[in-house]
């Protein structure tokens, strides 16, 4: 049985050092195993023996559902050790700036599993092998990853399934009076910026979009297969996990109508939720709550993306660009 499984794990090989892959398969299989194994013996733990005696219990009235796991302002937002908060000085010739700490780190499938209700998190691991690749194989960004095939998100492994964390990410940029400047991007503090827009819209265009920074992460990265440029060897990425704001086309902002751009957030079931190469990023942006038009649960569920100004599992419905 176990020589026909690494036969079959061969066919997943690159057939070059197939070893190390046959044993990566191999580690991940026992790995998914254990994870399935530990969350049936909860649920088994869960409920009563058959021969067990049932005690009389008086009705009770319905209690709801228990909202996925959420760590707001605990888990994901102090992942990231206060060492980021001292970040080196920023090369004025550097575009931006992570820190090369590997001290904060989480395991991807570990954090997927025990966050699987999370719908901020729905097609996490693809969405992001999708966006390596795509930087991997130098597509330009047009604001859509690009669609890959199961076997070409196979050939990107991320290594010891480790992703880093960070707090701050700090960005050398232009000013409108052509000076230059620099700007700290902090996930618990000041998250939103903006980036140039590619849409399609001709009739009613604006240069920038805008987002939220929800993680800083790095990472190192491994591609295989017949487009490889590395030979397998890894690769240290940078990437911003990000959550979109969406233009109110149905309000008028600039100068003509002197009125500020809003936005509010795009659904999370619309791509609501994507990944972004820091070199992307313009500069931070300063985008306040449209307080008067309160809160909704719309948007999103209960979720760890929302650390930053979220109460009770909702969102502010809009939000003014202010700068």
């Amino acid at each position: 049985m176990v020589h026909k499984r690494a036969k079959a794990y061969y066919r997943r090989t690159n057939k070059r050092g197939f070893e190390l892959q046959i044993a990566a398969h191999e580690r991940r299989r026992r790995l998914l195993l254990a994870i399935n194994r530990r969350l049936d013996q909860q649920e088994a733990a869960a409920l009563p023996a058959d021969n067990a005696p049932t005690p009389h219990v008086e009705p009770q009235p319905p209690v709801p559902a228990p909202n996925p796991p959420s760590v707001n302002n605990s888990e994901l937002a102090s992942i990231t050790e206060p060492e980021d908060n001292n970040l080196p000085p920023t090369p004025p010739h550097d575009h931006h700036h992570i820190s090369d700490s590997k001290r904060t780190w989480f395991h991807i499938v570990m954090f997927l599993a025990k966050y699987r209700a999370d719908p901020a998190l729905k097609d996490f691991l693809p969405d992001l092998k999708a966006h390596l690749l795509g930087r991997i194989l130098d597509i330009p960004y047009d604001g859509d990853e690009t669609q890959f095939s199961l076997q070409d998100l196979t050939d990107v492994t991320i290594v010891r399934e480790r992703i880093y964390a960070h707090k701050i990410l700090r960005v050398n940029y232009t000013t409108y009076d052509v000076q230059r400047d620099q700007e700290t991007l902090n996930i618990s503090t000041h998250p939103d910026f903006m980036a140039f827009a590619h849409e399609e819209d001709d009739n009613n265009p604006h240069p920038y979009w805008y987002g939220r920074i929800i993680g800083i992460f790095h990472a190192d990265v491994c591609h295989v297969g017949p487009r490889s440029k590395t030979g397998g060897h890894p690769q240290r990425m940078e990437f911003l996990w990000v959550r979109w704001f969406g233009r109110d086309m149905d309000h008028v902002g600039g100068w003509a109508t002197k009125r500020l751009h809003r936005v509010g957030f795009v659904d999370a079931e619309q791509g609501g939720f994507g990944f972004l190469d820091p070199a992307q990023v313009l500069r931070g942006s300063h985008i306040v709550p449209a307080f008067h038009h309160e809160r909704t649960t719309e948007l999103l569920g209960p979720s760890i993306a929302r650390h930053f100004d979220g109460e009770n599992d909702e969102d502010y419905r809009y939000y003014y660009v202010n700068s």
